[in-house]
């Protein structure tokens, strides 16, 4: 243990003279999600109901980011474009552009134009969610003041498409909640809402027909999605915090690796905060899983997340391998249950000097060791050494790696390091076989055995470990302002200004008399936005006449308490 904590001091003496002149400017930071349409456009319709504009603008920068060069989005970026991610783009750029007249202008006539050119000719889009979505998203088009008059035909032809939709909304029915909430959004039609299930959606649809959604206090939020949708209903702060606390880098997306992969990766040095990233992800795994051999694969990394661990019974052994056997005694024994039964087990089923092929023995052999058991392991040995080929996938390596270490069995030691060296890849990582792309999990778990072999002061684990790192985390910048200059090099910023777009600049710009700005980095191929507030942000209503109906409804309301307040002054003189 001690040799293995000297040689990460050393290693971390040799990352860190490799760092280059400047970089204490710049964060690393795990980049492990990635930008989702809905996520996004939902969050971007509840903060703007509770004013964040600055995060608004956020979300909107994204979703250009994310959109075709037809002004249409599919689910992720690259995805195929459909109606009900279109809609919703195009929902929360209308809010966006109320803060920023003039920045989105143009993609929201050009996503209302992209969605009545993708009308199908009964009436429908895709689906009925992707329908109801597109004749809500083109209802607020109209209702906005945005549309295009430089095309007098237009309007025309979105109402036409609205109409259309609603007349295919009403012959048919939806079936999820999603359908029904957005059906009642649609058709103007509360009525709906009595057949869905309580829950997010419905509440979000209640607040958007301005009916009390009456939301329970009590409800758990597990993704982003959840958070705004009841923000949007309720103006909760507690939602307002989670779905702040679920943005990654100006916006709201999902996991792009798997939560397996990283959690193999947090094993490894310097990565270990990736755990409570992936432990979310983790817990959702454990009420799908069906098989006896499921609950062993995933035990360790429910026992890492502090879940409980349910293990197959003695009764199921026939049908496992022995390696699962195996780690079923090691998770025995980190939580303090018996596992003599298990040892018994593989002792007596052991074929002549292996249990079965190489992976199993070794695996086998590690666990037994690292259990102190007492066992002839010189033939077994013997047996490993014998079967090395450059044949089978990388981690069957990593873990002989550690038992020829343990061993002092340097010559078969010295040949898996050389296939190891074999399979690296030029980007230092490893594949799951010879040749294949770099993963993250098979690098992870290559860098974990040479850890515990004692051998990070290695050009092999340097390079394995760089990889890693550029795979998993990004550089940032940390924005400077100072005596009104914003800076940001590589950056492109977008400056507002009386609540409207007044242009962009790249790498520095005044701040004085701005709004705010919105910063883009690096400008091609983005990694972080984020919006910097100066004069403060403010939001025009988007609505054509819906400022001008609520005045007069207000001037008319003031009429009547007038004239109520005139009669009761000439009734009190007539009784004088």
């Amino acid at each position: 243990m001690k040799s293995r904590a000297l040689a990460l001091i050393v290693l971390l003496v040799i990352l860190s003279s490799s760092v280059p002149a400047g970089a204490s400017e710049f964060e690393n930071m795990p980049y492990v999600y990635t930008p989702t349409v809905p996520e996004t456009s939902f969050a971007v319709l509840a903060l703007y109901k509770v004013g964040d504009y600055g995060r608004v603008l956020e979300g909107c920068e994204w979703l250009l980011q994310l959109k075709t060069p037809f002004d249409s989005w599919g689910r992720v970026y690259g995805a195929e474009h459909e109606a009900k991610f279109t809609g919703l783009a195009l929902m929360a750029l209308i809010r966006g552009e109320s803060v920023a007249r003039g920045r989105y202008f143009d993609t929201i006539n050009g996503a209302a134009y992209w969605l009545i050119f993708k009308q199908n000719s009964d009436g429908s889009w895709e689906d009925y969610l992707g329908t109801a979505v597109a004749v809500t998203a083109l209802q607020e088009f109209l209702d906005s003041k945005y549309v295009d008059p430089k095309l007098p035909k237009f309007k025309d032809q979105v109402k036409k498409a609205v109409e259309r939709g609603r007349a295919w909304l009403s012959s048919h029915q939806p079936k999820s909640d999603e359908e029904i909430a957005f059906a009642s959004m649609a058709l103007h039609d509360g009525g709906l809402l009595k057949t869905a299930e309580p829950g997010p959606f419905k509440y979000f649809a209640l607040a958007y027909l301005g009916k009390d959604p009456s939301v329970p206090g009590n409800i758990a939020v597990r993704n982003p999605l959840e958070a705004a949708l009841l923000l949007y209903a309720t103006g909760d702060e507690k939602y307002h915090d989670a779905l702040v606390r679920m943005e990654h880098f100006g916006f709201w997306g999902t996991l792009r690796y798997n939560p397996v992969d990283l959690m193999e990766a947090s094993k490894v040095w310097g990565f270990e905060s990736l755990k409570s990233i992936a432990c979310p992800y983790v817990s959702k795994i454990q009420p799908q899983l069906h098989f006896e051999w499921e609950k062993v694969v995933y035990a360790s990394y429910f026992l890492s997340c502090g879940m409980d661990v349910e293990l197959p019974n003695s009764s199921t052994y026939s049908s496992l391998k022995p390696w699962q056997i195996a780690e079923i005694a090691r998770i025995k024994s980190k939580t303090g249950a018996p596992y003599d039964g298990e040892v018994s087990y593989l002792l007596s089923h052991i074929n002549g000097t292996s249990w079965g092929d190489f992976y199993n023995t070794e695996y086998v052999v590690w666990v037994l060791r690292s259990l102190n058991v007492s066992v002839d392991y010189a033939p077994i040995l013997r047996y490993l050494e014998s079967s090395i080929a450059n044949d089978s996938p990388t981690y069957y390596y990593a873990y002989a790696l550690m038992v020829f270490k343990e061993f002092g069995r340097e010559a078969a030691l010295n040949e898996t390091l050389y296939i190891l060296g074999e399979r690296q890849g030029p980007d230092g990582g490893w594949g799951y076989t010879a040749g294949a792309p770099s993963g993250i999990k098979s690098t992870a778990t290559v860098l974990w055995a040479l850890e515990r072999a004692g051998l990070v002061n290695t050009p092999l684990y340097t390079r394995g470990w760089n990889f890693l790192r550029k795979a998993i985390y990004a550089e940032i910048p940390a924005p400077k302002e100072r005596d009104g200059e914003f800076r940001m090099e590589n950056a492109t910023i977008v400056q507002i200004k009386n609540g409207r777009y007044i242009g962009n600049a790249t790498g520095a710009v005044s701040t004085v008399g701005l709004d705010g700005l919105v910063y883009i980095y690096p400008s091609k191929n983005p990694l972080v936005i984020g919006a910097v507030a100066e004069g403060g942000f403010h939001a025009e209503s988007p609505w054509m006449g819906r400022g001008r109906q609520y005045v007069a409804i207000a001037g008319l309301i003031a009429g009547l308490l007038g004239a109520f307040y005139a009669v009761i002054l000439l009734e009190n003189r007539r009784r004088r």
